[in-house]
């Protein structure tokens, strides 16, 4: 019924590298398609030369696998490029983290596994939330959990996956890892309108996961604002390079939206009786919002129709309803 956060990022579409120059370069996938009215690319600096040789560095450091010197290149350079070539370059970066995640994640062993959820629990974040992680250890945590750490294979491997741009990601137990979106944050004056929006979505999953040990671990309200603004992408920025990706994040908040998951469903297991949290949110964000303007908000509004014409309750004309307008499969 869901897609996690880090089965999405696996997933995301991959860059192949090729170390290339001119309008060769233009033309690899990880260039992002223009918002809407906006021109393919924006104006080049004067020196049109520096800006292909700042490019073309890039491209051979990720060629390279060396992600700690493209990170720490990106942050030097990408002001001196025009906002298209920024925002190939950001995504070029993007592409080349989930290239390497399976081959870093190799070295997650179980071994591995023991040694950092040791340091997890010395250092407190046992049932922690994700987001209050973030402010306890900065940069997805590695700050305080290094301090936990005493073996220097572990600290080799966490150093490396900091450094090379990744947050520790835990779910039942099991770490693994997601590319350091919040990390991307700082580039988002130099990117267009549609990869900026593009960093705050993923930035904020990566943040505070919609997702967790088969629940929905945000509240009813958050779930379908995130809904709304993944369709808000959607519906603005329908060339971007970027779409397939909001797309897959917005069908999984949308199933999350009309069913919950395994332990939160939407209907009360015992009942059969609509979330009250949930009817409330979303009532409000029905008056609150445009149904003319917002699909998402036209078929909630729909739905909520015929569960009031249920008393509230999961009935089989809203099962109907619901796996005739919601599929799940």
């Amino acid at each position: 019924m869901k897609k996690s956060l880090k089965n999405t990022a696996a997933s995301l579409l991959v860059l192949s590298m090729a170390v290339s120059g001119g309008t060769a370069a233009f033309a690899l996938e990880g260039q992002p398609a223009p918002a809407p009215g906006q021109v393919a690319i924006t104006a080049a600096p004067s020196d049109a030369s520096s800006l292909q040789k700042i490019n073309k560095d890039f491209i051979k450091l990720l060629a390279s696998g060396k992600l700690a010197q493209s990170i720490a290149y990106l942050n030097n350079n990408l002001s001196k490029v025009d906002r298209w070539t920024a925002s190939m370059m950001v995504l070029r970066l993007e592409n080349a983290q989930n290239a390497a995640l399976k081959k870093l994640s190799l070295r997650f062993d179980e071994k591995m596994q023991k040694s950092i959820g040791n340091a997890w629990k010395k250092a407190g974040f046992v049932g922690a939330p994700l987001d209050d992680l973030w402010s306890k250890g900065g940069s997805g945590t590695y700050t305080t959990l290094l301090k936990q750490v005493k073996d220097e294979a572990t600290r080799k491997l966490l150093s490396d996956t900091r450094d090379q741009g990744y947050v520790l990601d835990t779910e039942e137990g099991w770490f693994s890892l997601v590319p350091n979106y919040p990390m991307y944050e700082k580039w988002k004056s130099h990117v267009s309108s549609d990869i900026k929006s593009y960093i705050d979505i993923m930035s904020l999953e990566t943040r505070i996961p919609v997702w967790r040990d088969n629940s929905v671990v945000i509240s009813w309200a958050d779930l379908l604002q995130r809904n709304l603004d993944q369709e808000k992408f959607l519906l603005s920025y329908k060339g971007s390079n970027r779409y397939k990706q909001v797309k897959a994040h917005y069908d999984s908040s949308r199933l999350g939206v009309f069913y919950g998951d395994n332990n939160t469903m939407l209907f009360d297991y015992d009942t059969n009786g609509i979330q009250p949290d949930a009817l409330e949110a979303y009532k409000k964000a029905i008056a609150a919002g445009d149904t003319k303007t917002s699909p998402l908000l036209m078929k909630l509004s729909n739905f909520l129709k015929v569960v009031e014409r249920n008393d509230g309750k999961l009935t089989d004309e809203v099962s109907q309803w619901r796996k005739k307008q919601v599929p799940t499969g």
